[in-house]
C-alpha cells in the first residue's frame, strides 16, 4: 500500500525554508541575466525594453531547478536536498529550457506590443476592442501552456514537438485546473503591483527585492500544484528512472588450488582458491 502524499498546501508550509531558498537561487540567477541584458542595452545605446527583457531567454535556464526541486516537494513529496538537486536540473536541461526561454520571451515580447497596438486603436474604433480580447484569450493560453511545458521536460523523456503538443492539448484538457490556476496567479500578480504602487522609498525597494525573492517560487508552486494531475493522467506518473544493478557473475569452477584461472579465453584471478591463511 502506497502511503498517502500530503497536500501542497501542507508541504509548502511545512517546507517553505527550503522552498524560499530553491525560489531565491532561481531569482538570483535570472536578476543577474536581466542585468546583464540591461547593462548591455545602456551601453550599447539601444535603451529599450526589447533588449531590456532578452535576459529571460537564458535566465530560463534556471528555471529548471526551480521546477525541479517543487515538483519533488509539492507532487511527490520527496525532500530532496535543495541545492544539489537544483543544479543538477540546471546542468541536465539546459539547453531545453534556453530553447522555453526563447518561447516565453516571445509570447511576452508579442504580447505587450499587441495589447498596445490593439489599445491604442480601440480608443477610435471598437472593432479593435474585440480584437484585443481575443488576443487577450490568445495570450492566457499561451501562459497556461508554459505551465505545463517546464514540468514536463525536467520530469519525462519527450522530445521537444511532443513537449509542446501535450501542452497545447492540456490546455483545453484540464480547461477548469486551468483557469482556477491562471486567476489565482492573476490575484498574486495583482496583489503585487498594488504593493509597489502603493509603496515608495525604501519600503518599495524592500518590497520589489522580497517580491521578486518570492513570487517566482509560489507562482511555480500554484502553477505545478495545479497540473500535476493532469500530467500524470495524461502523460505518466511522476516516477525517476530505476537503474537495474547487474547481476553478479557466478563462475563455476573446481579448482581451489590455482590463483588464477582460464575463462572464456581469458585469464582471471580464481574466486574459489582456497585462503591458506
Amino acid at each position: 500500500m502506497k502511503p498517502k502524499r500530503k497536500k501542497p498546501v501542507a508541504v509548502f508550509f511545512e517546507k517553505l525554508p527550503q522552498l524560499l531558498l530553491a525560489g531565491a537561487i532561481f531569482s538570483a540567477g535570472m536578476a543577474a541575466c536581466m542585468s546583464v541584458s540591461i547593462l548591455i542595452a545602456l551601453l550599447s545605446g539601444f535603451n529599450n525594453i526589447i533588449l531590456w527583457g532578452a535576459g529571460m531567454i537564458p535566465g530560463m535556464i534556471f528555471y529548471s531547478g526551480l521546477v525541479t526541486v517543487i515538483r519533488k516537494y509539492a507532487a511527490e513529496n520527496k525532500y530532496v536536498p535543495v541545492i544539489p538537486t537544483f543544479f543538477t536540473a540546471v546542468r541536465d536541461n539546459r539547453k531545453a529550457f534556453l530553447l522555453h526561454g526563447f518561447v516565453v520571451y516571445a509570447i511576452c515580447a508579442c504580447s505587450l506590443f499587441a495589447t498596445l497596438y490593439y489599445y491604442t486603436l480601440a480608443q477610435e474604433d471598437i472593432t479593435f476592442g474585440y480584437v484585443l480580447s481575443l488576443y487577450g484569450v490568445f495570450t492566457a493560453a499561451m501562459l497556461v501552456m508554459m505551465f505545463y511545458v517546464p514540468v514536463m521536460t525536467v520530469t519525462y523523456e519527450l522530445r521537444w514537438r511532443d513537449i509542446y503538443k501535450n501542452a497545447l492539448l492540456l490546455i483545453f484538457g484540464k480547461i477548469l485546473r486551468n483557469l482556477l490556476a491562471l486567476l489565482m496567479i492573476a490575484a498574486l500578480v495583482a496583489a503585487a503591483v498594488l504593493i509597489i504602487v502603493y509603496t515608495g522609498g525604501a519600503g518599495r525597494v524592500i518590497a520589489c527585492v522580497l517580491i521578486g525573492a518570492t513570487f517566482p517560487m509560489i507562482i511555480t508552486y500554484i502553477e505545478i500544484s495545479m497540473v500535476a494531475k493532469g500530467l500524470i493522467e495524461n502523460v505518466g506518473d511522476f516516477v525517476d528512472p530505476i537503474v537495474e544493478e547487474e547481476e553478479p557473475v557466478v563462475i563455476e569452477t573446481e579448482n581451489t588450488e590455482a590463483d588464477y584461472i582460464f575463462v572464456n579465453g581469458r585469464m582471471i584471478r580464481n574466486p574459489n582458491k582456497k585462503d591458506d591463511s
